[in-house]
């Protein structure tokens, strides 16, 4: 198992290769605490990504107060309120990144912006399942972005728009 973990921070570190600003978030505290190392749960029950037609199943690791799931080809970077990078998943190669600035979110390609979409601060919906964070934003389109987090405060689900093509990344926790 401690093997295991040490293969896959070590695939992180060779793909990383860059360096941000990581974002303190009452989701990112949650996210960390769904996926301590005292946790077998994160092992026996992976996250599903999908995007497009798309899908695989991916591990989640915490690397300096970010959480990162990955798996043989995909990487994606959450910050506890934002995708920030994407890479594999059959359509991001070279790597995107996403980077907000005020009310702006940038989708950059090699340093050159692709798209630049407009986003409302987050806002918060008591739902069913939990707490559901939604995020209105303007491109070519409007549409929202989500993070839901269950009655215990671990986040099981991340829909993001993560391109200038409008397609929503979805993880969901497995549990």
């Amino acid at each position: 198992m401690r093997l295991f973990r040490i293969a896959v921070l070590g695939l992180f570190l060779m793909l990383g290769g860059c360096q941000y600003v990581a974002v303190q978030s009452s989701q990112l505290s949650a996210a960390i605490s769904v996926f301590s190392s005292d946790s077998n749960e994160l092992l026996s029950s992976p996250w599903a990504v999908q995007y497009g037609g798309y899908s695989a199943t991916m591990q989640a690791l915490i690397a300096d107060n970010s959480t990162v799931f990955i798996n043989n080809s995909d990487v994606v970077y959450f910050d506890g309120w934002r995708i920030s990078k994407v890479s594999g998943l059959s359509s991001f190669t070279p790597a995107w990144e996403i980077q907000d600035s005020g009310d702006e979110r940038s989708f950059v390609v090699n340093g050159q912006i692709v798209a630049t979409h407009q986003c409302a601060p987050w806002s918060t919906v008591v739902a069913e399942a939990g707490v559901r964070y939604e995020q209105q934003c303007v491109g070519k389109k409007a549409y929202a972005n989500m993070i839901l987090v269950n009655g215990l405060g671990q986040i099981i689900a991340i829909e993001q728009v993560v391109d200038s093509s409008l397609k929503v990344l979805k993880l969901r926790f497995n549990n």
